[in-house]
């Protein structure tokens, strides 16, 4: 029985040889969406946005490293991830099983503690769905290790990863779409009640620049990538101690967000081949003052200039961006180019 055990293995094994392309040497961009959810009572779910980037040393063996968020599903509380992956591929024709194990450190944005340790063992496939495009899903196991103790999650993740495939990677940058966008936010006034005080503040000024790449998906005019945006406010703050004390202070401050992008372009009703709508959805970890987890649809009108260039306003809405009960987000006006 072992014998017919072990023949089976190699001749699955000498099949993925058989039919494998070479990608010795290449590199690859990947960026992946999942979800967690803890095995213990109560221990509820993450989501979690992974872009990678990494080299396949070999045919079989892969090594990347990457970051992104994870977010948990009461959309709380953010953490950062640096981590490596690992992988093994045994590619078989038209579809390639992998093994993989990742481990590194999630950095908490907000909350007690810095951060904790995370090792994720996973399974899964690869599926070539466009030229040097793979499709993947997996499903893994995550543990969490920190002091007095961690948490243990079962998952998958899914996404799409671009292989150089010698000079491929420099024609995939070339494929992207880059844009540059000016935004202005409207003010926007939160408070917070205690027992004995409360504490206004106004957001106001809140104006800044976004840098997006996105990538054609096959599905036609249909793009997703990141997109990263950084800018300055004015916090004017009223603190009421309900005692006849109030005080009044005025600050500035950088915020900065980091969020994976969906934009349809709806060029087949485009107005004389040059002016057509389109919609885009950013979703992502922003930082005004504590980082948290924020959705921002938005849609648009797009004026061809030369080639696939064009210039770009939207009007768009920017969900809770502070964790405030009586936070309910602002409006988002964007100018922008596309090239």
């Amino acid at each position: 029985m072992k014998k017919i055990f072990l023949f089976v293995i190699a001749s699955v094994w000498a099949l993925g040889m058989s039919a494998q392309k070479d990608v010795k040497g290449t590199t690859e961009f990947g960026i992946n969406l999942g979800y967690d959810f803890g095995l213990q009572s109560g221990g509820g779910g993450f989501f979690s946005l992974q872009p990678e980037f990494g080299k396949h040393f070999t045919n079989q063996f892969y090594l990347g490293v990457g970051t992104g968020a994870y977010v948990d599903d009461k959309f709380n509380s953010v953490s950062i991830p640096a981590f490596v992956r690992a992988q093994i591929d045994f590619p078989m024709k038209g579809i390639t099983p992998y093994v993989s194990l990742q481990g590194g450190y999630d950095f908490f944005t907000s909350g007690e503690g810095t951060g904790w340790g995370r090792i994720n063992p996973s399974i899964g496939v690869k599926v070539p769905v466009g030229k040097n495009v793979d499709f993947n899903v997996g499903f893994g196991y995550t543990r969490t290790i920190m002091d007095g103790g961690g948490m243990d999650m079962l998952g998958f993740k899914a996404g799409l990863s671009f292989n150089s495939n010698g000079s491929g990677f420099s024609q995939f940058l070339k494929s992207l779409d880059y844009s540059v966008e000016l935004e202005a936010h409207t003010p926007m006034t939160v408070t917070a009640e205690e027992s004995n005080e409360t504490d206004k503040v106004k957001f106001t000024n809140m104006i800044g620049a976004r840098f997006s790449a996105l990538a054609p998906l096959p599905v036609e005019n249909l793009y997703a990538g990141l997109s990263v945006g950084v800018g300055r406010f004015t916090e004017k703050n009223t603190f009421d101690n309900h005692s006849g004390i109030q005080e009044n202070f005025d600050e500035s401050g950088i915020y900065v967000n980091a969020m994976a992008r969906v934009k349809y372009k709806a060029k087949q009703i485009a107005i004389a081949d040059r002016v057509y709508p389109f919609a885009q959805v950013d979703a992502g970890v922003d930082a005004l003052c504590d980082a948290i987890f924020s959705v921002q649809p938005a849609v648009g009108v797009s004026i061809a200039t030369k080639g696939d260039h064009s210039i770009d306003v939207s009007l768009g809405y920017a969900t809770k961006r502070l964790d405030y009960e009586q936070n309910k987000g602002c409006m988002r006006i964007a100018v922008g180019y596309t090239f």
